[in-house]
């Protein structure tokens, strides 16, 4: 069975994968779309993926902290 961090590690793999091919991309596409894209669209994204780890990870301290009171 798969734990809340194990998902909030995967979301990180997965985020800095993205970021690595978002940054290749700003090499050959760099212009006024491109940095109406980042403002608009990746920014967000990237906050909110932020946000997303941070929430994964309280949770998953406050489930083992509950397991631990439990046992």
């Amino acid at each position: 069975m798969t734990t809340l961090s194990t998902h909030a590690a995967d979301l990180d793999a997965a985020w800095k994968l993205l970021q690595a091919r978002w940054d290749a991309t700003g090499e050959t596409w760099s212009d006024q779309v491109h940095d109406d894209f980042a403002a608009h669209f990746w920014q967000p994204l990237e906050q909110q993926t932020q946000a997303a780890q941070r929430s994964l990870e309280r949770l998953a301290q406050v489930i083992a902290k509950a397991q631990r009171a439990v046992k």
